[in-house]
């Protein structure tokens, strides 16, 4: 390492704190706090559905919120003297200036111009912009929608859809989920478990940013999920329960449960699940060797199947005005799951048997200050051995078999600060860092039964380390916004060293409540399984291979968005996505012999600029939809894919309808059909065919509410996965969908005790795995 590494992250980030801190004066040291009072009537009844706006000092709109049933709001700010201001049409407007957090009793005088029996219609507004953020009501947004739980209510949020199991943002090249402003730790498949388990009542709001600045510690797009915290006495829970079939059935069950207090809060939540799961496509190869074409035609069956476990209990202390200290230990097992693969065909006859077990470990300690001091730490430990057998047949009566001793064991820390301020002068600074640390042992172990494999034995060690540090600074002049910070990242893995400055920038101008206008600009970079950074290779069957790639760079990432919003419904963006060394595991043909082998490479660029609109819609008071579209041009260029290039361009359109027929109020039943189609695409050498989707669910809500029975079908025609094909100097080669990707789910849930569920931070294992 280099003496100089500290200057050199240091100088800009110093330019930075001096511009921000120019014209300060008296710092106040104010957390983002929250903000209660009740609104009562002249009677002292609770006035319910009562809007109070919050303004700064020089009368600047900062945000807004809706009194519950029992008159009661909360609002989250630091700004601190504010001005509230409480609408009702049957009350005199009040205007009340105050820096306090506790309001108490808020009076209302009856307006003397009252109506009698007057009926005002409309609509809420489906998005506010919070400090650059876009901030969604999630249970108002998806009110009377066939929608079970917080992920399917993301799923919801404009622009925001599921693509093979993970949640993507239209006009961003990624979007990582973070829960109460901090990342999460766990994959997109364990990350959707955990919020298919959270009800939506739990959340709060949702947070959409196109550039997350540097606290959260993830840069580019992220979906904030801010969750309810309550101060007050009570124990609630939720039970469910699931039954899926996507050809093989899937059943599981769970229940969350928390206790609460004044000071203290507790939760513990647990699941399990017994599944079987299948995947199954077809393969056509036209593959030249030595001069020579071999028609290569392999069906491929796998399934794994077994029992999984997910265990979480967290306890959190939060005196009023005093800070927060939490604590949270998750845990995942997967023991003894057994994959079977079994591929036929005009080349090879190929079986495969594994066992493997799979657990997690993960503790997660945080502490914020009263003065905006934020601190944690975060230790995974993560294993999954494995035993497999693979047996080849060839046409040619050739045979191979072998057993493979094969796993993965990671442990990893990651250390967080962060600081914040707000100036009298009206300038927010931010200051912070990390330091993160992997230790990664990978390992394949053959021994020989028929034949021989064509690799040796591995033994793969990796020590990774990471150190960022950041300052940000900000400030809203009148109608208009601005936020900015730099961040320096220091980078080892082995020998290699990199460093790395990520600019980020946001602007906000509202021009009156009715358009909104948001420019973002981010950077950030992307890094490879650990996995994928190893020499290792694993056999699909007799024919694929998967091979890893020693030297595989982290790819980086540039975003820019314009972002209009109009009425607060309806929504434009333009984007542009620049993604320098960019990597995705693509298949090739070997020009050596017989073999399709399936790596990542880093490209010279992968490239996106386009558009999006979001137009929520609604027929009378029984539908209501939204219609998303997507335009965008396509550009992949890489110089050096194995013995060939490439430089590929196309444009791609998007389609999303989204309807919920409202059938009866009492009972609460509800329909929902969606649709989805996508024109052809590319990704590298592939060509990947149009596609199109259809989706229907039926929600029964009765018992209070508190009970829920719904019935989902997930792509109803079997349609939703595309066909792709090579036809590209040389190369040919048909993969037909994967089959049988219809899903049918019953779901039945029950809440009791006015259930107010803890939601959790969660375990990063998207590097983990093979």
């Amino acid at each position: 390492m280099k003496n100089n590494w500290l200057s050199k992250l240091l100088i800009p980030i110093a330019i930075l704190l001096t511009l921000a801190t120019a014209d300060a004066q008296t710092v106040v040291q104010t957390a983002n706090t929250v903000i209660r009072g009740r609104i009562i009537g002249p009677a002292d009844t609770p006035v319910a559905g009562a809007a109070v706006v919050l303004f700064d000092r020089d009368s600047v709109y900062l945000d807004a919120v809706a009194s519950g049933a029992d008159g009661r709001f909360e609002i989250h700010s630091g700004v601190r003297p504010y001005r509230l201001q409480i609408q009702h049409l049957a009350y005199e407007v009040r205007t009340l200036e105050s820096d306090r957090e506790d309001l108490g009793d808020i009076r209302l005088t009856e307006a003397s111009t009252k109506v009698d029996a007057v009926v005002v219609k409309g609509e809420r507004p489906v998005v506010k912009v919070e400090q650059g953020r876009l901030s969604y009501d999630l249970e108002r947004l998806t009110e009377r929608q066939a929608v079970n739980n917080a992920y399917e209510a993301l799923t919801r949020l404009p622009g925001v859809a599921e693509q093979e199991g993970a949640l993507t943002l239209a006009g961003a090249s990624s979007v990582t989920v973070i829960l109460n402003g901090r990342p999460s730790t766990m994959t997109a498949e364990q990350l959707a478990t955990l919020l298919r388990s959270t009800p939506v009542d739990r959340v709060e709001k949702a947070e959409v940013m196109f550039s997350a600045p540097p606290q959260y510690h993830v840069r580019g797009a992220a979906i904030n999920v801010v969750l309810r915290r309550s101060h007050e006495t009570a124990f609630s829970g939720e039970v469910h329960a699931n039954y899926t079939n996507r050809y093989y059935d899937t059943y599981d069950a769970g229940g969350s449960f928390a206790l609460s207090s004044p000071k203290w809060s507790a939760d513990v939540t647990y699941s399990a699940a017994r599944s079987k799961e299948l995947s199954s496509f077809d393969l056509h190869s036209l593959h030249t060797f030595e001069g020579e074409q071999y028609d290569i035609r392999q069906d491929e069956w796998m399934t794994d199947e077994g029992w999984s476990h997910q265990l979480r209990a967290g306890i959190e202390y939060a005196p009023k005005q005093q800070g927060r200290l939490s604590a949270a230990y998750t845990a995942s097992f997967a023991p003894n799951t057994d994959g079977l693969s079994h591929s036929t065909g005009s080349y090879v006859e190929s079986l495969s048997k594994k066992l493997s077990d799979r657990t997690l470990h993960n503790l997660a300690l945080r502490y914020t200050s009263a003065f905006g001091l934020d601190l944690g730490l975060d230790y995974t430990h993560y294993d999954n051995p494995e035993q497999s057998r693979l047996e080849n047949r060839y046409t040619d009566r050739e045979a191979t078999a072998f057993d493979i001793g094969s796993g993965q064991r990671i442990d990893r820390l990651n250390v967080t600060a962060d600081e914040r301020h707000t100036f009298d002068s009206g300038w927010e600074l931010t200051a912070g860092g990390a330091f993160a640390f992997a230790r990664s042992y990978d390992w394949q172990h053959y021994t020989v039964l028929e034949g021989a494999p064509a690799t040796s034995d591995t033994d793969a060690r990796l020590d990774e380390y990471t150190g960022n540090l950041y300052a940000g600074f900000g400030r809203q002049f009148g109608k208009v916004g601005f936020s900015a910070s730099l961040s320096g990242e220091y980078y080892r893995l082995g020998n290699y060293e990199n460093w790395t400055l990520y600019p980020q920038a946001s602007m906000n101008w509202m021009l009156s409540e009715r358009h909104i206008l948001q420019l973002n600009f981010s950077s950030d970079k992307q890094y490879p399984s650990y996995w994928e950074m190893q020499g290792a290779i694993s056999y699909i069957d007799g024919y694929s291979e998967i091979h890893g790639t020693s030297g595989l760079r982290p790819s980086r990432s540039y975003e820019a968005q314009a972002v209009y919003i109009y009425r607060q419904k309806y929504i434009f963006v333009l984007f542009w996505n620049e993604q320098p060394d960019y990597f995705v595991q693509a298949a090739w043909q070997a020009s050596d012999r017989l073999a399709l082998i399936y790596q990542s490479l880093n490209w010279n660029f992968n490239r996106q600029w386009g558009a999006n609109v979001v137009l929520p819609f609604r027929v009378g008071r029984w539908i209501n939809s939204r219609l998303t579209l997507t335009g965008m041009r396509m550009r992949q260029r890489c110089d050096r894919f194995h013995d060939m290039s490439f430089d590929r361009s196309k444009w791609v359109g998007i389609a999303r309808l989204m309807n919920t027929f409202h059938l009866s109020r009492k009972p609460a039943i509800d329909l929902e059909v969606n649709g989805f189609f996508q024109s052809g695409a590319i990704q590298g050498t592939f060509d990947i065919e149009p596609l199109g989707s259809a989706d229907a669910a039926v929600k029964w809500t009765f018992d209070r509410s508190r009970a829920t029975l719904s019935v989902r079908c997930n792509d109803l025609f079997d349609s939703g996965m595309p066909k792709t094909r090579v036809r590209y100097r040389g190369q040919w080669l048909d993969m037909g969908a994967q089959r049988y990707t219809r899903t049918a789910t019953i779901h039945f849930s029950y809440r009791f005790g006015g259930y107010k569920e803890r939601k959790h931070q969660e375990v990063d294992t998207s590097r983990f795995g093979r």
